[in-house]
């Protein structure tokens, strides 16, 4: 009788256990929504305007190792795709995009013959068809053709900074680019010298009017710091590494990751960590918590297949994340999009 009691407090126990794992692990929920009407594709760069979102650029597998200049509108309401004007200019990958009001931009990139590309360009959806995009000219990125870079928006404006640049390397500079602006004087730097840290293929999310930079390579090695933009006081501070304390560093940082920001949190999937293994594991970051210093909890897994260089939106309280790569090959491309919902139930039958 003991024995059998013991079994059973031990057996509840475990009970326990397994429900707290699961209000953490499985917070959130992951739905594959659409796939795209043409061949899948990593280094895409991605914007949204209202209820569509645009994805522009990439590369993926042909025959060979193909570059594309296409524009591809994912309308969220029904999920459905339609082709629209391709970017000007040679075909790239690994640009950077962002909206403001009601018209996207693109800036930077790679070709497929290594060219690094430093034209900045204009969507403008109500445009008529064959004249939507147009070259901003005299506003190409001041400091140069670059790629792997960070971009975003806050408010009325963009930025643009880090990644490869084709004259000094690795770069940490960052520049605002305001629309309101005559043109040849759109770009303004905003970096603070010996703050800002170089980093390619970083990651990045904008909270209210903060943004928030992490991740990345540099020489090879891990880029562990995580840095705040406070557009609002022009501002940079780096969060310090102890809100880490009760997670190991190693699966949080990495490169070519996916993030986006819903409400008030911020979220980083996928990516690829500096052992090489291509992840799949979520984590959300709560700003102005302990002590200004944030929290991350682990959450939901992305139910797809591992991958990294997925661009992502949010889009009606949804992150969106589009394509990728998990590889070069002629199967390592992905054709696939998928939801995510913070407020959905978690749905154990996608998980692996």
């Amino acid at each position: 009788m003991r024995n059998a009691l013991r079994s059973i407090l031990l057996a509840a126990l475990i009970a326990v256990m397994l429900v707290g794992c699961k209000e953490d692990e499985y917070f959130g929920n992951w739905i594959k929504v659409s796939t795209l009407n043409a061949k899948g594709r990593g280094g895409s760069s991605v914007f949204s305007i209202e209820d569509k979102a645009y994805l522009v650029g990439g590369y993926g597998y042909y025959y060979t190792i193909k570059y594309f200049n296409s524009t591809w509108e994912f309308d969220t309401e029904d999920n459905s795709w339609a082709e629209t004007d391709s970017l000007p200019g040679e075909p790239r990958k690994d640009g950077v995009a962002f909206t403001i009001g009601g018209k996207g931009y693109y800036c930077g990139g790679i070709g497929a013959d290594g060219s690094y590309f430093g034209n900045m360009y204009e969507f403008d959806p109500k445009a008529e068809k064959g004249s939507k995009w147009r070259e901003l000219k005299n506003d190409s990125y001041p400091d140069g053709a670059f790629y792997g870079g960070v971009g975003f928006s806050i408010g009325e404006c963009g930025y643009v900074g880090a990644g490869m640049n084709d004259k000094t390397g690795p770069t940490n500079k960052y520049y605002r680019f305001d629309p309101s602006k005559p043109e040849g004087s759109r770009w303004t730097q905003i970096d603070k010298e010996g703050l800002a840290v170089k980093r390619l293929g970083g990651n990045s999310f904008v909270i209210g009017d903060k943004a928030y930079i992490m991740g990345g390579r540099h020489n090879d090695y891990r880029v562990k710091q995580f840095e705040c933009y406070n557009a609002s006081t022009n501002e940079w501070i780096v969060i310090s590494e102890d809100m880490l304390e009760d997670y190991n560093i190693d699966m949080l940082f990495r490169y070519n990751a996916s993030t986006f920001a819903i409400g008030n949190k911020g979220y980083i999937t996928c990516g690829v960590k500096f052992t090489g293994e291509v992840l799949r594991d979520t984590w959300e970051f709560t700003p102005d918590v302990n002590n200004g210093k944030g929290a991350w909890q682990m959450i939901a897994k992305f139910d797809g297949p591992s991958r990294y260089c997925a661009p992502t939106v949010t889009i009606n309280g949804c992150g969106y994340m589009f394509c990728g790569q998990n590889g070069v090959g002629s199967t390592n491309f992905k054709d696939d999009i998928w939801r995510f919902n913070p407020n959905e139930e978690y749905n154990r039958r996608g998980h692996k």
